[in-house]
């Protein structure tokens, strides 16, 4: 029999009294006395939750309005938004209603058949449903071409596969010309989309994006990159240099081209941000070093225009990991046109942006050669990096004691990752606290020093991270380390916890490096530890573990000992995309920019 777990004595020297056990939980299916289930009104029965869907979610308030107005507030609903009137039609039945939503489908039979397993439920609601998979009123209806890629599964389960076929044709048509008439508008859209398939097979996901041409593409890309997931990125460069080819066209082309042109800085800033910097310029140094000189001319402004600091640094943090390749020919013909360029420039922001990228590119060499054109020029000595905030003990710990807000998410890869978080610490011997809505972990107590990690619970939500924060409050304790472990679209969330004391930010999601301006304007002073492709849940355990180590051994955080560690024992090669704190480029760019901005 396994020994009890001994818990680790109150640590009185920072106020903190370690949580109590949890109190003991009814078996599942019991309820406490006392107390009554959730979801469950007093005789036992499930309690009815008025206006609530067939798909158990809440109805708006246009479906509670029509609910009080009787038949002809329903008819005005399923004109008005047919979408709304499919999805929650079981709160209305009758024939008067079932009129309606025969009406509705014939004028939008997309709203219809994305609302198909909510209306099969409801009499009558397969015979609606039928009528609106009719392909000649699906034609009609398909507007910009999305509502066909917002209904692909319902659509791919009940038409044949030669109307499935003709539709997407038709589709993929009208995609491509409602992004040529309106790109600004339709880019968030498509993106939004992608975004959401996520979990389609890459196949289904990127189908929409093949009916677009080279050109096309390149626009979403640089419209949107940067807002978009990191594998919804990779998927359109992939298929852009699939298009290229198909076209007999290159980067260069578009970088050239009088259409494509004003945007190409900012589809080099999403690519290379993206982490595609490689894909970007290729193999062919005389090329890589012709794509450069146009980039530069995109990217730098002219003698007399205004330079955003926020779009400076992300050029300046752009053009140095452009800089940085393992393709010695492609890096010596970019370090050349740098050098060219800023030559032939005269005392301008744009040359001291150029300075700056090329002193990034320096300190990040690593003993690896430059070019003597680029070495001539000295980035290092006239455009010094600013230096960046150091993690002392100070500044981590307080009375011995280093206090970590770790954030969670409720879903599959959330809850995941926390059984992780669990499974890891508890091998390790930290004293793991369940409270009401969030976790405390304790680690052992190493040279007068430990470790406090607050953490979420996935599906506690608001609540029980505000109860967090009270907790803390009480404890008299400070979050000097903000560790976000969830997707990319849950940042949001995440950036709240972030105060302006805060020492160190890690984003452990897919392209959390675009989140590096937000984060350094809640917190001036932190450092950002952050990936600029993929987040790996067990590399973000991996290289947590190894910071957590060296807090508990050294009382800071030594950047070179972490990382040579890291790049020992962490053998995913997805740890190349985690960006080290004191070496990154967009991080050190915001900084020196900063700096110059305040020079007198």
């Amino acid at each position: 029999m396994a020994a009890a777990q001994t818990l680790p004595p109150p640590l009185q020297s920072a106020g903190l009294t370690v949580p109590a056990p949890p109190k003991p939980q009814a078996p599942v299916g019991q309820t406490p006395a006392g107390q009554k289930a959730v979801g469950q009104a007093s005789a036992g029965r499930p309690a009815d939750v008025p206006g609530t869907c067939a798909d158990h979610e809440p109805a708006g308030q246009a479906v509670l309005d029509a609910l009080s107005g009787g038949n002809e507030a329903f008819a005005e609903l399923a004109r008005r938004s047919p979408a709304d009137a499919f999805r929650c039609s079981s709160l209305f039945p009758g024939e008067a209603a079932l009129a309606a939503l025969r009406g509705a489908a014939t004028l939008a039979p997309f709203d219809a058949v994305g609302a198909a397993d909510q209306m099969i439920g409801r009499p009558g609601g397969a015979e609606i449903v039928a009528l609106a998979l009719d392909p000649g009123l699906l034609s009609r209806a398909l507007d910009t071409g999305l509502p066909f890629y917002e209904t692909r599964h319902e659509l791919r389960k009940r038409l044949g596969k030669p109307e499935l076929r003709a539709l997407e044709i038709q589709a993929a048509k009208a995609l491509a010309a409602s992004l040529a008439r309106d790109p600004a508008a339709m880019a968030p859209k498509i993106g939004a989309l992608l975004d959401d398939m996520v979990d389609d097979p890459p196949a289904d996901r990127f189908h929409i994006a093949m009916a677009l041409s080279a050109e096309d593409l390149f626009g979403l890309i640089a419209r949107i990159g940067p807002q978009l997931y990191t594998s919804s990125l990779d998927g359109l460069v992939n298929i852009l240099q699939i298009q290229l080819k198909q076209e007999r066209r290159s980067l260069l082309d578009l970088a050239r081209g009088e259409r494509t042109r004003p945007l190409w800085a900012d589809f080099f800033v999403a690519t290379v941000g993206g982490g595609r910097a490689a894909s970007l310029f290729g193999t062919n140094p005389a090329t890589a070093r012709d794509l450069m000189r146009e980039s530069l001319r995109a990217l730098l402004p002219a003698r007399d225009a205004p330079v955003p600091g926020a779009d400076a640094a992300m050029v300046i943090g752009a053009l140095a990991d452009a800089m940085d390749l393992d393709n010695r020919a492609v890096r010596a013909a970019l370090e050349d046109e740098l050098a060219v360029w800023y030559r032939g420039t005269g005392e301008t922001p744009a040359r001291t942006m150029a300075g700056l990228a090329g002193s990034l590119h320096a300190t990040r060499l690593s003993g690896r050669p430059a070019t003597p054109a680029f070495e001539a020029e000295r980035f290092l000595q006239r455009h010094p990096p600013a230096a960046l905030p150091v993690l002392t003990g100070q500044r981590l710990f307080r009375n011995g004691i280093n206090v970590q807000l770790m954030t969670f998410y409720d879903d599959p890869d959330g809850r995941a990752s926390f059984r992780g978080f669990l499974r890891q610490h508890r091998a390790q011997g930290w004293a793991l606290h369940s409270q009401s809505g969030f976790t405390v972990a304790v680690s052992p107590d190493r040279h007068g020093r430990r470790i406090v990690i607050v953490a979420d619970e996935p599906g506690a939500s608001d609540a029980g991270r505000a109860a967090a924060w009270d907790w803390m409050a009480r404890e008299g304790l400070t979050p000097s380390i903000v560790i976000h472990r969830g997707h990319s679209y849950h940042e949001d969330s995440t950036m709240t916890e972030i105060a302006p004391a805060t020492a160190l930010v890690f984003w452990g999601s897919c392209g959390g490096h675009t989140r590096l301006r937000a984060t350094l304007e809640r917190a001036p002073d932190a450092l950002v530890l952050a990936t600029q492709n993929i987040g790996v849940s067990t590399v973000n355990e991996a290289l947590l573990g190894i910071i957590e180590n060296r807090l508990l051994a050294d009382g800071a955080i030594d950047w070179n000992g972490v990382w040579r560690e890291a790049q020992r024992r962490i053998r995913d090669r997805r740890f190349a995309s985690y960006k080290r704190p004191d070496q990154d480029s967009a991080n050190l760019a915001f900084r020196a920019w900063q700096v110059r901005a305040a020079a007198p």
